[in-house]
């Protein structure tokens, strides 16, 4: 280690002459850093494309995608309105379905005819029962323990999932009854001393065997095992019986609310992310506001410092090819038009839906009485426009005129992810604005190779400084030895 000195020979500031030298031999560490942070920039910047290209994806095309967005239907009760409740699911077909209902479903139950006597749900079990064996119910086991309650037992068998029962007791006569907790015609078996201590046992109760639903459908007679079931798309509860001569309409027509709202919701989520690509473009790039260095940043005050970055960080992405790309395909696929599987074609003007002007670069509009309009014409034009898909290319990220609107712009989202996460490291999955880079990225590499060339200029300026304080020293040995040797003649 070189010991560095002042200048008491020379009279020179040697720490201020180094200073100087080494200003002008750090310029090329200096360009690297600011090229780094540059980078840095750029990258954090591809990384708020992905979180949004993320959000667009999960949050609403997976969601738009779901029957009950693009192929939503309603079901309409006239008639008896009271006997049957009705829902439409987005598998439902259109249609009418007349409904009459000559019982409902009931469950099988049986109640003991006579108890344990008067006891308080909170008394120990082994009041009525001293036992530990366990019951049976609808084949399932039911343990008991010697510290269980009334209260703790029969919440022991309505909390088995398996035995499917309810049971309920009476503490003023220590009956007991036990209810199936599906409806329908199925038997209810039971077994063990415990039950049997509250009358549930052969000969001391009384059954009564669940039914199955009957009604008849468009002329149909059908049993359920449930009130509540699925037909043809549609989600029917029965009420009560109907009345003689009476019958309930169920009317599935396209939701039509629904279906505008979801094209709705499509339009500006396509808006919002196309803006957010066209505005990282087309940022303005002030290449004359570069990183500040620290000396730099010494100079400036915090606020001084946020608006030089500003506009050091501006435009990182502007013109870039990626992103360019990814506007291209999503603008070209909105205009193509869907392919259906008898050969015609659906395209989104039929739907309301219009570009604007060059200005609003590929900005979508939507005219909802447009809309409406088409779905009284088509009332599947919706799901056909955006729910197609071609199942030969379902499994790549390539779209074909075959894929519906939501097939192509997952496809795309998926490429332009992929695109971004080679790229920069950035998360195909991950809408966390701060989530963390993956390091076997391009970027990633760059910037790995940036910190070795940083670290490799740093070990050799320490090196320059050295030689220079060793010059210095040397200067300032040689002129304080001269200025010894003079004197020394001098006083001769």
């Amino acid at each position: 280690m070189v010991t560095r000195i002042t200048g008491l020979a020379s009279g020179m500031d040697i720490d201020a002459t180094v200073t100087k030298l080494m200003k002008a031999e750090k310029a090329p560490l200096t360009k690297l850093t600011q090229d780094k942070q540059l980078v840095e920039w750029k990258r954090e910047g591809y990384r708020d494309v992905s979180t949004k290209l993320v959000s667009f994806l999960n949050d609403k095309l997976n969601n738009l995608s779901l029957s009950s967005s693009i192929n939503a239907q309603k079901a309409t009760v006239t008639g008896n309105s009271t006997a049957v409740s009705a829902t439409a699911t987005g598998s439902a077909s259109g249609g009418v379905l007349n409904i009459s209902v000559q019982g409902l479903a009931s469950a099988t139950n049986v109640t003991s005819n006579t108890g344990a006597g008067a006891h308080a749900g909170t008394e120990a079990l082994s009041n009525v029962y001293s036992g530990t064996d366990p019951i049976v119910i609808n084949g399932q086991t039911i343990n008991i323990e010697s510290t269980d309650t009334i209260n703790s037992f029969i919440q022991k068998i309505n909390s088995n999932k398996d035995a499917g029962v309810t049971a309920v007791f009476d503490p003023n006569s220590g009956k007991m009854s036990l209810t199936n907790k599906a409806t329908g015609n199925s038997p209810l078996t039971f077994s063990g001393a415990a039950l049997e201590a509250f009358g549930i046992k052969a000969g001391n109760v009384t059954s009564n065997l669940g039914k199955d639903a009957e009604l008849t459908v468009n002329g149909l007679a059908i049993t359920q095992k449930s009130n509540s079931f699925s037909m043809n798309g549609v989600d029917i509860t029965l009420n009560t019986v109907t009345p003689a001569g009476q019958t309930t309409q169920v009317s599935v027509t396209p939701d039509t609310d629904t279906l505008v709202k979801s094209v709705q919701t499509f339009v500006d989520a396509y808006n919002d992310v196309l803006s957010m690509l066209n505005s990282k473009v087309g940022e303005e790039r002030y290449k004359k506001y570069a990183p500040l260095t620290d000396e730099q940043k010494k100079d400036l005050s915090d606020d001084e410092q946020k608006l030089w970055n500003t506009k050091a960080k501006s435009g990182m992405l502007k013109g870039d090819d990626m992103l360019q790309q990814t506007i291209s395909t999503m603008r070209t696929a909105m205009i193509q038009g869907v392919t259906l599987s008898d050969g015609s074609k659906v395209n989104f003007a039929q739907l309301g839906i219009t570009t604007g002007t060059y200005e609003t670069r590929g900005k979508l509009s939507l005219d909802t009485e447009k809309l409406k309009t088409a779905l009284a014409k088509d009332p599947n034009i919706v799901n056909n426009f955006f729910g197609a898909q071609d199942s030969a290319t379902s499994s790549t990220n390539k779209y074909t005129d075959q894929d519906g609107m939501l097939s192509r712009m997952k496809k795309i989202t998926k490429s332009s992810l992929e695109s971004l996460a080679s790229t920069a490291g950035t998360s195909r999955v991950s809408s966390d604005a701060n989530s963390t880079f993956l390091v076997n990225s391009l970027m990633g590499t760059q910037l790995t190779g940036m910190d070795r060339r940083i670290s490799d200029w740093n070990s050799r300026l320490n090196t320059i400084e050295t030689n220079y304080y060793k010059k210095f020293t040397a200067m300032e040995t040689a002129i304080s030895r001269y200025n010894n040797q003079s004197t020394s003649l001098s006083s001769l």
